[in-house]
């Protein structure tokens, strides 16, 4: 039997084993731990493992993947350098038909969307009162005829006196004569005694009863003298009668026209206010007419730009949302002013609307056509890149077997919609990338469409 070292001590009862055991599982634990950690925050892996060399591999394809873009070859075209604005359609002429004399209407001709002529009767107004005052006043004028009628036979009969006074003048005088020679011839022969008293005496009488006669027919030329200055002057105040009954006929003429409304210019109808059998009123529109062939957009253009224009040469283009296709016109006018407080001016353009598809009312979007440009390099404006004051875009060059994008500054022409032109920094028949510039930097690797 073995004897007992005195180094070993003896065991403890069963409950100190089971304390003393789980005391060295504690602390065998804990020493792993600690050396665990240990080792790992001493000691680097010489070689990766195989997760860790496939994630390289990963992250290393990432920065050298092509960003795909879109590219198109630089072609050269048409570009215009166009002001954009906008205008209502109005009507080339429109009124508000108002009647000019009152009463009842007795008849309306015309409807809403009827095409009439200038000088169409659109409306009677009753015109009896203007009938009766017309007829008097035309009578009045017949009146007024028949007087100066009548002055003018007056007038030739005091000519026709006046030539037979003057007749009787010149037989009076030439017997006058007649008698005063022989009256000496006799007085002569008397004092010779040749003659009786008697002789002398009968020639004193006869030469006084030619005298007399002579002076008579003086008077009547005078009196026929006068009547033709009376006659001439009553015949002026005849036609002044005239002059005026024609004015008064003329005045109802005017107050009988009125009753009747007609088209002041071709057009269409498009309001009508009032039937038959209502009162027109001098204050109130009996119909409303537009001339819509041609109709005029007035549209509005900055200050800056306004003096680009020419009246009858600058050209436009006009587009209506609601009708279909493009109108092509030019600046018909240019209005004098400045409004103050826009600091803006008006353009007039007139276009053709013989189809009637152009309504007033409707709103217009107007391209002024300033200037345009053949054979430019023209680019798409999603490409064009923009920085500080200065603007560049990126070509496609291919470097071996890779396409590579690189920075272009370009100088730029006119702006026009989606496209633009460039003037410098680019020419035809090279790639450009037209999409994705903003994923793009120098010397990006790409792949294009």
């Amino acid at each position: 039997m073995l004897k007992q070292s005195k180094y070993v001590k003896t065991l403890p009862n069963t409950k100190s084993q089971h304390w003393l055991l789980k005391v060295i599982v504690v602390f065998a634990i804990s020493a792993g731990i600690f050396f665990g950690i240990n080792s790992m925050g001493s000691a680097a892996p010489t070689t990766p493992t195989a997760t860790q060399t496939a994630s390289t591999k990963t992250a290393t394809s990432k920065t050298v993947q092509a960003t795909p873009v879109y590219s198109q070859v630089v072609t050269t075209g048409t570009i215009s350098q166009k002001i954009k604005t906008s205008g209502e359609i109005k009507p080339m002429l429109g009124v508000s038909l108002i009647p000019e004399a009152s009463g009842k209407i007795e008849e309306i001709y015309v409807d809403v969307g009827d095409f009439v002529k200038k000088g169409q009767k659109l409306a009677q107004i009753n015109d009896e009162t203007q009938q009766a005052q017309y007829a008097q006043a035309k009578a009045s004028l017949n009146v007024a005829n028949a007087a100066i009628k009548m002055q003018e036979v007056t007038i030739e009969s005091a000519r026709s006196s006046l030539v037979s006074a003057k007749a009787s003048v010149e037989a009076s005088e030439s017997q006058l004569k007649n008698l005063t020679v022989t009256r000496k011839r006799l007085e002569k022969l008397f004092s010779e005694g040749a003659v009786s008293r008697q002789d002398v005496d009968n020639i004193i009488t006869q030469y006084d009863n030619a005298n007399a006669a002579h002076i008579a027919a003086q008077t009547n030329v005078k009196r026929a003298s006068d009547a033709i200055q009376t006659a001439l002057v009553t015949l002026e105040m005849r036609k002044a009668e005239l002059t005026q009954a024609t004015a008064n006929l003329n005045a109802v003429k005017v107050n009988l026209d009125k009753t009747v409304v007609d088209a002041p210019f071709d057009g269409v109808i498009t309001a009508r206010y009032e039937d038959p059998g209502a009162n027109a009123n001098l204050s109130k529109a009996l119909f409303d007419i537009q001339q819509s062939n041609p109709v005029k957009i007035i549209g509005t253009i900055i200050e800056k730009d306004l003096y680009q224009l020419v009246a009858g040469k600058t050209n436009v283009f006009i587009t209506v949302d609601s009708v279909a296709g493009d109108f092509k016109g030019i600046v018909t006018k240019i209005y004098p002013s400045i409004d103050n407080t826009s600091r803006t001016g008006k353009i007039e353009i007139h276009l053709n609307n013989s189809d009637n598809k152009l309504r007033t009312g409707m709103f217009a979007k107007i391209d002024v056509l300033i200037t345009t440009h053949e054979n430019a390099v023209i680019i798409p404006r999603d490409s064009l890149v923009k920085y500080e004051n200065n603007y560049l875009t990126y070509v496609v060059e291919k470097q071996g077997d890779k396409y590579i994008a690189v920075k272009r500054d370009v100088k730029v022409g006119i702006v026009d919609d989606d496209k633009v032109e460039i003037i410098s920094g680019l020419k035809a028949g090279e790639r450009l990338i037209s999409k994705g510039t903003e994923f793009v930097r120098e010397g990006s690797a790409v792949s294009i469409d």
